[in-house]
């Protein structure tokens, strides 16, 4: 009974789907991004981290992050739902549902766990790295002194117009949230004797820490592909490197001892300086595109693909996995 309920689904599914099938448009994207670790007299203080859209999607916090609902009680995160239709929902802890952790450093090849394949009406679908083509390439620009591999990964989406494209997450590197916010000033670390009421536990005597949603990763923005009579990348990242700036303090943060001014004073302090990458280029697929940055480098190819012609088949024995981390290895 179930199996004959299943199929008529799928049947009426794909007849809606029929037309939507003819406008679709799918290709194969890999990316591989690095940094180049010569010292460079450029300076970026006064650029701004990227800032995400609201409909960019975030094909990676899925695969490196693990749920941790059931140790923070109370606490709120991002379902896997939330992490599809867009990654700035997922910042805020009020519209989410879990909580999760992610690694201190994200790994270099991010992919699905098996073999992935695309279906009608799907959102852009992460590939396994089995399904990349980029490992003698990146052997070859890896064997070049000072370059250090940051992320690679392949992904299938369906390109829309420029109105209708979303961007794709694209971050990776170390977590750098433990010293810095995300537009670069540094952590102030938390003061015992400003500890507000109500934020002990009893007997456990240890302040309440939530767990941070937000990572500060080493490179972190977007890639946006759009079609237009011809394919366009828009790359939208920054590579975050720890330096020093000269920052506004208060009279007591810059000298505990002095007497108290009206006027805040400058003082040199640790700050997280971005370094952008923003270009905008039409290409052809097929093609592999270098993109170069005195301090970055993406390599990219947009490749042509067999174009999926079914829906999603719906199982409806399998266990709801909407809360589950994709596994990984590092």
């Amino acid at each position: 009974m179930l199996r004959k309920l299943a199929i008529t689904i799928a049947a009426i599914t794909a007849l809606s789907h029929s037309f939507s099938a003819h406008a679709e448009s799918w290709f194969e994207v890999e990316v591989f991004v690095f940094e180049r670790q010569q010292p460079s007299v450029e300076k970026w203080l006064n650029a701004a981290p990227p800032k995400l859209s609201n409909d960019t999607v975030d094909i990676i916090t899925p695969v490196i992050s693990t749920d941790i609902t059931g140790v923070a009680v109370g606490l709120n995160g991002c379902t896997s739902t939330d992490w599809t239709n867009g990654a700035s929902n997922c910042n805020d802890p009020i519209v989410s549902n879990t909580t999760v952790t992610y690694p201190s450093q994200v790994p270099f090849n991010i992919g699905a766990s098996s073999p992935q394949q695309a279906y009608l009406s799907q959102g852009p679908l992460l590939l396994a790295n089995s399904q990349g083509q980029f490992s003698d390439l990146i052997r070859t620009i890896s064997r070049e002194p000072y370059v250090k591999g940051l992320v690679h990964l392949t992904w299938q989406q369906n390109m829309q117009s420029r109105r209708r494209a979303k961007p794709i997450r694209i971050f990776g590197g170390k977590d750098f949230s433990k010293s810095f916010e995300y537009h670069g000033l540094s952590v102030k670390k938390p003061n015992p004797a400003e500890t507000k009421p109500g934020t002990e536990f009893g007997a456990l005597g240890d302040v309440y820490e939530a767990p941070k949603i937000n990572p500060v990763w080493e490179l972190d923005g977007s890639i946006n592909i759009y079609l237009s009579h011809y394919l366009y990348i828009e790359n939208n990242l920054a590579l975050r490197k720890p330096t020093q700036k000269m920052v506004e303090s208060s009279p007591l943060e810059f000298n505990e001892y002095s007497a108290l001014d009206i006027e805040g004073k400058k003082q040199l302090a640790p700050y997280l300086e971005s370094i952008p990458l923003i270009q905008n280029r039409r290409v052809r697929s097929g093609e592999i595109h270098y993109f170069d940055h005195p301090q970055l480098g993406i390599v990219m190819q947009i490749r042509k693909m067999a174009q999926p012609t079914n829906v999603k088949p719906i199982d409806l024995t399998e266990r709801s996995t909407t809360n589950q981390a994709v596994p990984y290895t590092g």
